[in-house]
């Protein structure tokens, strides 16, 4: 016989379970009939159901199951209250929180937690004779009898029920307003904290626009508590201040809200590596300093690295130009950063001693350091000659997220090397904290003092810095690598201490001579014929024309032997792998397996470039044929334009500067449209039109060359009434002619016009006047 339990301890396998519960399990809805230890009754309370007796644990731990209320809509799972925060409590406030769960508790079961066995209820907290309002009423008086200050009912009811909701955890932000966000709701906070931290990628704001998105957070997540929980804006304001949240902040860029809520979290532990190439980290960051690219232009760049964790030697160090693409997305060209195959370049550039360069410093040699120089050249007879940078093989490289590291490329090589790849977490610069902090001292130590330096952001830009003398890419890259064999290889870092004396700071070489010597070193020669698997490869089917890679087509007779044959790889068809280098796109190689050989096959317009170039300079080259309405297939024009780029390059940079589009705003139509003069004019009849009359004249007597030689006349004749000369005519000019004047006068001087009987002037001295009546004497 089955025997009824009212409710069964936490721990057991019925936890949570009461009589009368409703639940959902099994695609069911069932109410809890009885439970006896480790067994629960259920009833069925659907139609076609039936009752079930199984385990209490199997019931609680079905991926269905879910307490239900008396309208079937699902309850809320209970948690177990939070009383890690009493430990942080002194004891008078310990004592307050315990000495009010006991009169909270009495209220409920009728004796306090602490009586005996067998004890009988005091007189008004008895549950099964008063109801609960009558025993808070009762509990109101004494409290107020022991001179309790804050023990009305109202108080009382409210702390019962946060008790009740979220145990001595919800009670003792009741009961000590000093608690760490006063009597707020956990839960607003919870939902403050989540708002804090989704704004952190967001554009800045101020508090307002937090305290608004707050309201709507909980108006969605509580409806039915609103009026309840939400706070006003003043405890808003101050409870920003108790979890440690500078209004300020918020209005911080972007950038720096980042790097603050993903900074280091104390207790700090550093990352430990005790063997050569244990742990190589590897990223990329901006290095602050202009220089010249390959048309000669300043650009920007950007370095790639890996460091060593177990000796701090920066084992490989690329810097790229760094410029942003044109064109739509998905179809830009030109844009130029670091790549997959840079990072690979860097791997096998780990693995090599690093040739030392002339006009370098004698210190930056190998054979003047603290390594083991002897003993190196021995081992690998590459040492000879090199740099102070050891050679050290990784065996664990972590990197981050970028595409540039998650690239099936670089995968394959380190796959290819027996080099494992680890990722760091997302946003935890924890994981990669040497490499950043290397980063920190290469632009502290390294760049700023270049010609060049830019500072780390606009604002700390000086003037005209790109008008000054800059490195070419290259010089920028030796003057990296002297810098460091030279500086950070030989200069006692605070991270490395000697194993002998723990005290003492020894440099990255000092501590790669005391670990190759407990480990030894093994050189991983790399040969051409290995060299060519690190490169980025595409698998194409060779034609008549050859193989094409990137709008370029190359073909020799070699690759010829391959047209329309089979790869024999499954699922490859007639499809060969195809190696490039992006920075020698000059000649590709087809990789035969069968073989074991390589075929080299030349761009077919190389005789038009005529010089070295690379993936970048063919890129800025379509650039310029598009914008001059090409076409990207049109190799002969790039071809061209590659070779004038490499010109240009070599000439400089063009200073010309350029006319900038005028400014006009919005279009706005001010123009008033003028009325046409010629409206209503008919055209003129060609018919009508009078002919010029022609000069009877040569055009060597017309014109002639030099001033016009003007004669005076003999004597001025005065007239009566005027005291001026009168002018010269042109038929009185003697000596050359000019066309000075107006046609008028030109044509009246050949042409002279016959005066009307009216306009035939009368002699001067003949003494007739002219009256109405005619001329008289």
């Amino acid at each position: 016989m089955t025997t009824p339990a009212t409710q069964t301890a936490p721990g057991q396998p019925g936890a949570g379970l009461r009589l009368g519960t409703r639940l959902r399990w099994q695609g069911g809805t069932y109410q809890v009939l009885a439970l006896q230890g480790p067994e629960v009754q259920l009833g069925c309370l659907d139609a076609e159901g039936q009752d079930a007796r199984v385990l209490a644990s199997a019931v609680t731990g079905a991926a269905d199951y879910g307490l239900l209320d008396d309208d079937g809509h699902g309850m809320k799972a209970e948690h177990v209250a939070d009383s890690s925060g009493l430990s942080l409590l002194s004891a008078d406030e310990l004592q307050r929180v315990r000495q009010w769960e006991r009169h909270l508790r009495e209220i409920d079961d009728g004796v306090p937690p602490d009586a005996e066995e067998g004890t009988a209820p005091r007189p008004g907290y008895d549950p099964g004779r008063f109801t609960l309002r009558e025993r808070i009423a009762a509990k109101a008086a004494e409290l107020k009898a022991l001179g309790f200050r804050h023990a009305s009912v109202r108080t009382i009811e409210r702390r019962r029920g946060a008790y009740r909701a979220r145990g001595v955890f919800g009670l003792l932000r009741e009961v000590l307003p000093g608690s760490p966000w006063g009597r707020t709701d956990e839960r607003v906070v919870q939902l403050l904290l989540a708002e804090v931290a989704a704004l952190q990628a967001e554009s800045d704001g101020d508090g307002s626009r937090l305290f608004e998105r707050l309201q709507s957070a909980v108006r969605h997540a509580y409806p039915d508590e609103y009026d309840r929980l939400m706070i006003s804006r003043a405890t808003f304001y101050r409870l920003l201040e108790r979890l440690g949240i500078r209004v300020e902040s918020l209005r911080w860029p972007t950038k720096r809200r980042l790097d603050e809520a993903n900074g280091a979290v104390s207790p700090f532990t550093p990352t430990v590596a005790l063997r050569l190439g244990e742990q190589v980290q590897i990223d990329s960051t901006g290095l602050d300093v202009l220089a010249l690219g390959d048309d000669g232009r300043p650009v920007q760049v950007e370095l790639t690295a890996a460091i060593d964790v177990a000796t701090r030697t920066i084992i490989g160090a690329m810097i790229v130009p760094k410029t942003p693409g044109r064109g739509p997305r998905g179809r830009r060209v030109g844009g130029r950063a670091t790549r997959s195959f840079d990072a690979v370049l860097m791997i096998a550039q780990a693995l090599a001693p690093m040739p030392a360069r002339p006009g370098w410093s004698s210190s930056a040699l190998a054979e003047h350091s603290e390594m083991p120089y002897a003993d190196l050249v021995a081992c690998d007879p590459r040492m000879a000659g090199a740099a102070a940078r050891p050679v050290i093989r990784p065996r664990t490289v972590v990197i981050d997220h970028g595409k540039i590291f998650n690239s099936e490329h670089f995968d394959d090589v380190c796959r290819m090397l027996r080099i494992d790849v680890q990722p760091a977490r997302e946003r935890t610069a924890t994981d990669k904290a040497i490499i950043e902090s290397t980063f920190n001292a290469i632009k502290r130590r390294f760049s700023q003092y270049v010609i060049g330096y830019t500072g780390s952001d606009l604002a700390r830009r000086g003037k005209h810095v790109e008008d000054g003398p800059l490195w070419s890419l290259n010089e920028l890259q030796d003057l990296l690598d002297e810098w460091i064999a030279l500086d950070w290889q030989q200069k006692p870092h605070p991270g490395l201490r000697s194993p002998f004396l723990p005290g003492l700071q020894v440099s990255p070489n000092r501590m790669y001579a005391t670990l190759v010597a407990a480990e030894g070193h093994t050189p991983l020669p790399l040969t051409p014929h290995e060299n060519r698997k690190l490169l980025p490869f595409k698998r194409l089917r060779v034609t008549d024309k050859g193989v094409t890679i990137d709008n370029r087509t190359y073909n020799s007779e070699a690759l010829q032997e391959y047209k329309n044959r089979h790869s024999g790889l499954a699922g490859q068809g007639k499809r060969w792998q195809i190696r490039y280098s992006p920075y020698a796109p000059r000649f590709v190689w087809l990789w035969d397996h069968r073989e074991n050989d390589w075929v080299e096959a030349e761009f077919i317009h190389q005789r038009l470039i005529g010089d070295a170039w690379t993936q970048w300079t063919w890129e800025q080259a379509t650039l310029a044929v598009l914008e001059h309405g090409g076409s990207k297939e049109d190799q002969r024009r790039i071809a061209r334009e590659v070779s004038a780029l490499r010109e240009r390059a070599r000439r400089g940079p063009d200073l010309q500067p350029q006319q900038p589009r005028l400014f006009t705003g919005p279009a706005l139509d001010l123009d008033v449209p003028a009325a046409d003069p010629y409206e209503g004019v008919p055209d003129p009849d060609p018919a009508t039109v009078v002919r010029a009359p022609t000069l009877p004249l040569d055009n060597a007597q017309l014109l002639s060359i030099g001033p016009p030689a003007v004669s005076p006349p003999a004597e001025e004749v005065m007239d009566d009434d005027s005291d001026e000369p009168e002018p010269v005519s042109l038929g009185e000019w003697n000596g050359s002619r000019s066309l000075h004047g107006g046609a008028a006068d030109l044509f009246a001087f050949v042409q002279p016009r016959t005066p009307a009987p009216s306009e035939t002037p009368l002699p001067h001295d003949s003494g007739i006047e002219m009256t109405e009546d005619g001329p008289t004497a």
